[in-house]
Formats: structure tokens, C-alpha cells, sequence
């Protein structure tokens, strides 16, 4: 089991994307789970051609409503005939309590081992405001690291950076997307001689006596934590394609309350394809992301911060991209 944690934006879901092409070079299949505040599910449709499956779990903080149902999910993947579980937390969630809470439970999942990748955003880690201990917290527990948008930092700035990293967790290791699957490929192997060998050793002496579902244990809670409840998301939903001159335009105009933009859109001039569009903070990616059409995932925008005004928001959005956008049906 890999966990990816990091802040918004840091890059979760495109080092996601890369390790899932790696993996299927390597014949390797894959049981996703993308965890996020509002609508997990504009993820989950980028990524279902690229695994064998992929489950969205909405919720503000996963390792509190939400562990029920992320308990249920990791169990059912734990159970497939499938080679590796990739989680991909929210950007605010704090990985500590989860990290507690799969220790507590490992005879139920038999998920070995259990990695966590923070993905460290090399523009902005450290510059976070009030939310930089959120940002330490999901570095904290990590076993590897993944530097994320290096290209737009300089060298002197990456080896520093890699000092802090190794001051708030000199456990780390350095990593990604083929490093990482090659080691998922070796633990894979690892796990099938051992389970070959247990299931024959097992003939001869009931060695596996107690794996049934257990609940799960309420984790303890540290001071720090209380920053992953900061956040709020709103979606909005687009009835129809727009004009792509508009969207970055859009994009600039959201108000600096809005930390994170996901928007799954249809454009005028391509109508048969759908394209991905990313904020952080301010900057823009600087190219939409093509993915495959989805017709269960209607097109539409998720938005995440600390303070956000949903319903200016939506003005914003339905002057520059469409009249028709609105909030989805309850």
C-alpha cells in the first residue's frame, strides 16, 4: 500500500498519473483510492483508464468521518486478486492518525509493506502562512519524498530545500514515479513467494487464525491537527462547453481565498474531449491536461481554501465561462 500525501496543488495527482504508467509497464495492476474535500470524483474520472480500478472518497478530513469508509474501501482492495493499493489523500489531511490507525489494523488489511510519498511542492513549501505545520505534518511521517515542479526553482533553492526536508524528517529517502515502481515491483514479488510458501506451511498448521474485519481504532489526535479542518471546498457545474479564450481568464479572476482550482471542461472547438484545468495559489498550469471522456463525470469545478465565498464564486464563474453554471442538485 502507497499513500500520497502533500499540500494543494503540490502535484499528488500527476506523480498519481506517472506511477500508474510505470506500473503498467511493468504488468502491474493497481486499485486506486483518491480522497478529496468536494468532488473526489473529477479525479476519479481522469484516472480510470489507468488503473484497475478507482474508488472517490469525499470528506473534509479522511482520518475522522471519513475512516469508515476509506476502512471499507482499503479491505475490499486488500481482497482483490490486484498487485498494489495507491491512496491518494486530500491536500489538508493529516497522514499521522492514519499512519496509527492501518498500524493498529495490519492483520485485517495484509497490506505490506506501507508506504507514505509526500509530494514536496518545490515552489511553495515552506511559504504556506499559517498552514506551513500542516504542511510539516504530512512530511513528518513519510518514508520517501518527491520533489515536485523543480523546473521552476533554481539549483542553489533545491539543495536548501533538500536540507529542510531532511531536518524535519532525516528518514526520508529521496524518490519517484520509476524508482518508486520498481520498488513496488519487488515488494510484489517478495509478497508472492511468501505467500506461496505460508499457504503451504498452512496445509500442514492452521497458521492464519483470526483475520476478520475489525472496526476501526479512533486515533489520538495531536494539537496540530486541527489545521486539516481549516479548509473548505465548494463544485460548481458547467451545463455546457466553453469558449477555451475564457478559462484562463476565469482562472486569474478567482479570489486569492481560492488555494486550489480543479476544472474538468468541454471545449467550444473540441467538443468530443474533455481537458483538465489546474490553479495554485495564483499560477496556472501551463497546459490543459487532455483525458479521456467520462460520460458519469459531468464537467465541472472544484474549489479549495481557507475562507472561500461560495456564491461569489459562482458570479465569477457564470460571468466569464457560462449563465447556466450553478451549484450541484442536493
Amino acid at each position: 500500500m502507497l499513500m500520497l500525501s502533500g499540500f494543494l496543488g503540490a502535484g499528488k495527482t500527476t506523480l498519481l498519473r506517472a506511477l500508474l504508467g510505470e506500473l503498467t509497464s511493468r504488468s502491474l495492476l493497481a486499485d486506486v483510492i483518491i480522497n478529496d474535500i468536494e468532488n473526489a470524483e473529477i479525479d476519479r474520472g481522469t484516472l480510470q483508464d489507468r488503473a484497475a480500478s478507482v474508488e472517490a472518497l469525499t470528506g473534509s478530513c479522511v482520518c475522522c468521518e471519513g475512516m469508515d469508509m476509506l476502512y471499507g474501501m482499503i479491505l475490499k482492495a486488500s481482497n482483490s486478486k490486484h498487485d498494489v493499493l495507491l491512496i491518494e489523500l486530500n491536500g489538508t489531511a493529516d497522514p499521522i492518525p492514519l499512519q496509527e490507525t492501518f498500524t493498529l489494523m495490519q492483520s485485517s488489511f495484509l497490506l505490506q509493506p506501507r508506504w507514505q510519498i509526500c509530494v514536496v511542492d518545490a515552489r511553495f513549501f515552506g511559504q504556506r502562512n499559517q498552514f506551513r505545520e500542516l504542511e510539516r505534518l504530512q512530511l513528518e511521517s513519510a518514508s520517501h519524498y518527491y520533489l515536485a515542479h523543480t523546473e521552476a526553482a533554481e539549483a542553489q533553492d533545491l539543495t536548501l530545500l533538500e536540507s529542510r526536508i531532511k531536518a524535519i524528517n532525516p528518514r526520508a529517502s529521496r524518490t519517484n514515479s520509476a524508482e518508486l515502481a520498481t520498488s513496488l515491483s519487488q515488494a510484489v514479488r517478495q509478497n508472492r513467494r511468501h505467500h506461496a510458501a505460508l499457504t503451504k506451511e498452512k496445509s500442514k498448521h492452521d497458521l492464519l487464525t483470526d483475520f476478520s474485519p475489525r472496526p476501526p481504532a479512533k486515533p489520538h489526535l495531536h494539537d496540530r491537527h486541527q489545521l486539516a479542518h481549516e479548509f473548505t471546498g465548494c463544485n460548481i457545474v458547467f451545463p455546457k462547453a466553453v469558449e477555451p479564450s475564457r478559462v484562463d481568464a476565469w482562472l486569474k479572476e478567482l479570489p486569492p481565498s481560492v488555494i486550489r482550482t480543479k476544472a474538468l471542461l468541454t471545449l467550444s472547438t473540441k467538443p468530443n474531449q474533455r481537458f483538465l484545468y489546474e490553479r495554485v495559489g495564483t499560477q496556472l498550469s501551463p497546459r490543459p491536461i487532455p483525458v479521456r471522456a467520462v460520460d458519469s463525470v459531468p464537467c465541472s469545478a472544484l474549489f479549495i481554501g481557507s475562507d472561500l465565498q461560495p456564491d461569489e464564486i459562482l458570479r465569477i464563474t457564470s460571468e466569464a465561462l457560462h449563465p447556466d453554471c450553478h451549484f450541484p442538485e442536493k
